[in-house]
């Protein structure tokens, strides 16, 4: 495989990624101990956010499969993962234990993801994409 489809492969697993996580959120209940968890972390209206954050993943998720605006979709993600991890994974705020080793390793995993996704920000979205229908280069 040349090494310019890596991207597209990358591309492909990220959003695949994204758009089953998302799709996890809004095809089923709010899990009750999510919600909760969100509560206490000092988010506003748990519920609904946890449904918006679902379909904003799902949406994200279908842009990076088919390679639709790779470089803001990404961008928007990066943040998210961002967000998120300040917000509902501050490990540093736990207690010794098997939480606070719970939580470090979500906001690790992550802070891995927001890496990948700045790569796309930065290098594009590879040859096999919408993008590049629209004369969005690399």
């Amino acid at each position: 495989m040349p090494i310019h489809f890596a991207a597209t492969l990358g591309r492909i697993t990220l959003g695949v990624y994204f758009q089953a996580a998302g799709a996890g959120k809004i095809a089923s209940l709010p899990p009750p101990d999510q919600i909760a968890h969100m509560a206490n972390s000092g988010i506003p209206s748990p519920e609904l956010m946890f449904v918006l954050a679902g379909a904003c993943e799902a949406i994200a998720g279908i842009c990076l499969i088919i390679g639709l605006h790779v470089r803001l979709v990404s961008f928007l993600l990066a943040g998210f993962c961002i967000l998120a991890s300040v917000t509902l994974h501050a490990f540093w705020l736990e207690p010794e234990g098997h939480e606070k080793l719970v939580q470090m390793l979500m906001f690790m995993k992550n802070m891995a993801t927001m890496a990948g996704l700045l790569a796309f920000v930065g290098f594009g979205s590879g040859p096999l994409a919408i993008d590049r229908l629209y004369g969005i280069k690399e």
